[in-house]
């Protein structure tokens, strides 16, 4: 028992002397681990943001994913960042017997000819888009426009380029003024995609101005109404 006390005190004092070393030794070990992931974080943000596209690179398909969310949202703020500031956004519809075209500022400025409904009031007819390119447009029959169909050969959300839109002539037949008439073709040989909805045959025309993807013309006339 003489022999034990001391041992015990011997090994008190031993453990004592030894831990803050361990312990200092773990924490610089902790310290120096998160002093390099704080490192590699820090080197690795410039790279997340060239990663992350810009307005001027994002792809149309990605460009047009905000406009429908933000038109689905009945966020005009959101919608005004695919509007020129300094072209405007042509709506084409046909009330009567010709197409009526009218030119808008801005989304908050759109009045459609039908109960001068906004914009945004589109989304009741458009719940969904699952865009998809191709090369043409399904084809399109009035005798088709039965039991509830779309009177096209496919339905869905489809984009394609803009080359038919480019020698469109439908302006001639509107009640527009020759200044008018100059902008409309001028716009219409801007335009680089055109999305077709084929459930309300809305079609949206799309330009890419070097800075962001703009819609210059949203033509919503239903086929076979007239």
């Amino acid at each position: 028992m003489r022999h034990f006390i001391p041992l015990l005190l011997l090994l008190l004092s031993f453990n004592s002397a030894c831990t803050p070393e361990q312990q200092n030794s773990d924490d610089e070990r902790t310290l120096s681990s998160s002093g390099i992931d704080s490192l590699e974080a820090v080197q690795e943000e410039p790279q997340r943001k060239e990663d992350t596209p810009g307005t001027d690179t994002m792809s149309f398909e990605v460009a047009f994913e905000h406009f429908f969310r933000a038109l689905q949202a009945g966020d005009t703020v959101g919608l005004n960042q695919f509007v020129s500031p300094e072209r405007g956004l042509w709506l084409i519809e046909q009330p009567g017997a010709v197409p009526a075209y009218t030119h808008f500022q801005n989304i908050q400025a759109v009045q459609r000819s039908y109960q001068n409904q906004p914009f945004t009031s589109i989304t009741e007819q458009m719940q969904e888009c699952d865009l998809q390119e191709r090369q043409e447009f399904p084809e399109f029959d009035c005798a088709w426009m039965d039991r509830g169909r779309s009177g096209f050969a496919e339905d869905g959300c489809f984009f394609r380029d803009a080359t038919d839109f480019h020698t469109s002539d439908m302006w001639q037949y509107a009640n527009l003024n020759p200044e008018q008439e100059e902008q409309v073709q001028r716009m219409q040989q801007q335009v680089q995609k055109t999305v077709l909805h084929t459930r309300t045959s809305y079609r949206f025309h799309f330009a890419h101005d070097g800075e962001r993807w703009r819609l210059l013309f949203a033509d919503l006339r239903v086929p076979c109404s007239a």
